[in-house]
C-alpha cells in the first residue's frame, strides 16, 4: 500500500504538469490568434453586394451591384507588382458588361422548394468611383444597369469597378426562396465583401444582412427564429472574450447549481442590454463600441484574477449580471444593425436571438465542466492548481486585449470632446 502511493503522487504531479503546461501553450496561441478576432473592429475597406428583389406576373427581378474584385480573375484584369505588392487593374477597353453579368448569374443560385431556376441576364453596366449612379431604391436599380458612364481611359482600381446587373428568375413569387453565392472575396482584394439584401413585395421592403453561403428570403416566422437562434449562439461561439469569460464562471466554481445561477444572471444581463441598445436607450457615441471593448476586457481579466485568488469563487450573480450588462453592451450595437437589416418580427428576433446566446452559452460550460470534470478524476486533489492555470492563462489574454483596447478609447474621448 505504502509503495503504491508515490506512484500516484507521481502520475498526479505529472498530469498537473501536464496541466500547466497546456494552459501556457493555449495562452500562447490565443494571445498571438484571437485578440484582434474578439475586438469588434469595423473596416473602412469592403467589397459590396447589394440586391434588390422586384416581383411581377412573369416571377423575379433580381437588380445586383457588385464590386469586380470578387468576380475573380478575368480577361480585363491586369496585375501588376508596385513597391512589391500586387495592385489588381481594370482595363475598361476589354469588358465586356454582359459577359460579366453572366459570370456574375453563374456565381449565384435562386432555389425555390430545393429546386434552382435558371436565371436570364437583362442587362448590365459598368461604374467607375466617381461616375456611379443611386441604388438605394427599385427605381434607382432599375435603372442602373440600364444606363452605362463613360469609363476613364486610364485604368482604374479593381477596387473603385461596381457592375450594375438585371437578372430575371422565371416564375419566383414574392415567397420563401433560398439565395446563394460562391463569390470568393480575397482573390483580387482583402476587402470583405459586405452583402444587402432587399426584397420589395406587397408595398414594403424587407431587408437582410448576408454573412454567410446562403440565406432563406422572405422566410416564415420559424424559419426566421431559426436564423436568429443560430445568429445568437454564433455571437458567443465565435467571440473570444465572451468564450473565456463563461470558461472564468465554470472554473471558478464547479458546483452546478452556483453555474446555472452565473449563466442565468450572464444571460439576463445580455438580454437587457441588448433589448435597451436597440430600443434606443444605449448612448449613441463614438467612445461606445471602443469603451464597451475595454470594459469587457477588464471584466474578463478581472474575473480570472478573482478565479486564482480564491478557492471556489466565481462570482455572485448579482455581480455577473452587471458583466452581463457590459458584455451585452458588445453584443448589441452588431445586433441592432442585424435587427434593422432582416426582415420584420424584430421582437421575436430579439427573444430568439438570446436563446441562441443562452444554448451557446451552455454549450461552452457543459463543454468546459466536463473538461474540469476529467482533469479531477486524473488528478484529484488538485483543482486548485489546475483552476489557477486556467485563471493564468485567461489574464495573460485579457491583459493582452486590455492593452490593445485603451488606445481606441482615449482616441474616441479625444474625438467626442474636440
Amino acid at each position: 500500500m505504502g509503495s503504491a502511493l508515490p506512484g500516484q503522487m507521481k502520475t498526479a504531479t505529472m498530469a498537473v504538469l501536464a496541466a500547466k503546461c497546456v494552459a501556457i501553450c493555449a495562452t500562447i496561441l490565443v494571445a498571438v490568434c484571437l485578440p484582434g478576432s474578439a475586438w469588434a473592429h469595423f473596416d473602412g475597406r469592403v467589397s459590396v453586394r447589394v440586391v434588390h428583389f422586384t416581383y411581377d406576373a412573369a416571377g423575379m427581378t433580381a437588380y445586383y451591384r457588385v464590386s469586380l474584385a470578387p468576380l475573380g480573375p478575368a480577361p480585363y484584369v491586369v496585375a501588376r507588382k508596385e513597391s512589391g505588392q500586387w495592385f489588381h487593374y481594370v482595363d475598361t477597353a476589354a469588358v465586356d458588361p454582359l459577359a460579366a453579368a453572366r459570370v456574375l448569374a453563374a456565381a449565384h443560385t435562386v432555389s425555390v422548394d430545393g429546386r434552382a431556376v435558371a436565371p436570364n441576364v437583362l442587362a448590365a453596366a459598368l461604374h467607375v468611383k466617381g461616375s456611379v449612379p443611386p441604388f438605394a431604391t427599385p427605381a434607382q436599380a432599375r435603372a442602373a444597369p440600364a444606363t452605362p458612364t463613360p469609363l476613364p481611359a486610364a485604368m482604374p482600381d479593381i477596387g473603385d469597378v461596381v457592375l450594375d446587373a438585371a437578372i430575371a428568375y422565371p416564375g419566383v413569387r414574392p415567397a420563401a426562396f433560398r439565395f446563394a453565392g460562391t463569390l470568393a472575396p480575397g482573390k483580387l482584394s482583402d476587402a470583405p465583401l459586405n452583402t444587402i439584401l432587399l426584397s420589395h413585395r406587397a408595398g414594403a421592403t424587407d431587408q437582410y444582412r448576408m454573412d454567410g453561403a446562403a440565406i432563406d428570403v422572405n422566410p416564415s416566422w420559424w424559419l426566421s427564429a431559426w436564423q436568429f437562434i443560430r445568429a445568437g449562439a454564433a455571437h458567443i461561439l465565435e467571440g473570444a472574450d465572451h468564450l473565456l469569460l463563461v470558461v472564468c464562471l465554470v472554473a471558478g466554481d464547479m458546483r452546478l447549481r452556483a453555474i446555472a445561477l452565473r449563466i442565468t444572471a450572464f444571460s439576463a444581463g445580455h438580454a437587457c442590454a441588448i433589448a435597451a441598445s436597440f430600443y434606443g436607450l444605449l448612448p449613441d457615441r463614438p467612445w461606445l463600441i471602443p469603451g464597451v471593448e475595454l470594459l469587457i476586457a477588464l471584466s474578463v481579466l478581472g474575473t480570472a484574477l478573482l478565479m486564482a485568488g480564491r478557492r471556489e469563487r466565481g462570482g455572485a450573480p448579482a455581480l455577473v449580471f452587471v458583466v452581463g450588462l457590459v458584455h451585452g453592451c458588445g453584443l448589441a450595437v452588431g445586433l441592432r444593425e442585424l435587427l434593422s437589416d432582416t426582415g420584420p418580427n424584430v421582437v421575436a428576433s430579439l427573444v430568439s436571438f438570446n436563446v441562441g446566446v443562452e444554448a451557446g452559452q451552455l454549450l461552452v460550460g457543459a463543454t468546459v465542466w466536463l473538461l474540469l470534470a476529467g482533469a479531477r478524476r486524473v488528478a484529484p486533489g488538485r483543482d486548485d492548481s489546475v483552476r489557477r492555470c486556467v485563471a493564468l492563462g485567461v489574464a495573460v489574454v485579457s491583459l493582452a486585449w486590455v492593452m490593445e483596447r485603451t488606445g481606441p478609447v482615449w482616441d474616441a474621448l479625444q474625438t467626442g470632446f474636440a
